[in-house]
């Protein structure tokens, strides 16, 4: 097991998260989701933003940052909108600290649940939350945002067949 720090994102940490992302994007060369692998990353005004707000958890192995989570709301509820953990520190525990400590802050904080979308028949997506106790949202119980970023998705052409709304229930 490696030793790693927990932060809040700091302006000097944004140059890093996209190509993190990018990294851990790698992944899904090997499915069927090679579309992720676009080059797109946490636009930088979101980043920005986003850090402002201490909404960006990174995490740290000697000064280095290896991975980071991004959450937002969707609506009444708080959304996570992306974890990434660099290929040479995944499966030590990177994301799982990342995602354990987001759920104890949101807690802490009041929030109800936890709301998040993923690929449902990728290994590493839907069964690593429901491990975690997400559940997935049928469709009949999807919000009006959720059905919004459903949409979005859709026109940018990400197939819903194979996706999912997942819910934490946290209080």
């Amino acid at each position: 097991m490696i030793s790693f720090v927990l932060r809040s994102a700091r302006v000097e940490d944004i140059p890093l998260l996209g190509a993190i992302e990018r990294a851990a994007d790698e992944r899904y060369r090997a499915t069927r989701y090679a579309l992720f692998l676009d080059g797109e990353t946490i636009p930088l005004d979101a980043a920005q933003r986003a850090v402002a707000a201490g909404r960006i958890t990174v995490a740290e192995v000697d000064g280095e940052v290896v991975g980071w989570l991004f959450v937002t709301r969707l609506g009444a509820e708080l959304c996570l909108g992306q974890v990434s953990v660099l290929p040479s520190h995944g499966r030590l525990g990177v994301g799982t600290a990342l995602l354990r400590d987001l759920i104890e802050r949101a807690r802490a904080a009041g929030e109800r649940t936890l709301v998040l979308n993923t690929q449902s028949d990728v290994a590493w997506n839907m069964p690593w939350y429901a491990r975690h106790g997400f559940v997935v949202v049928p469709p009949e119980e999807w919000s009006s945002e959720m059905r919004a970023v459903t949409e979005a998705q859709h026109e940018t052409g990400i197939d819903w067949s194979s996706r999912v709304h997942m819910r934490l229930t946290l209080a």
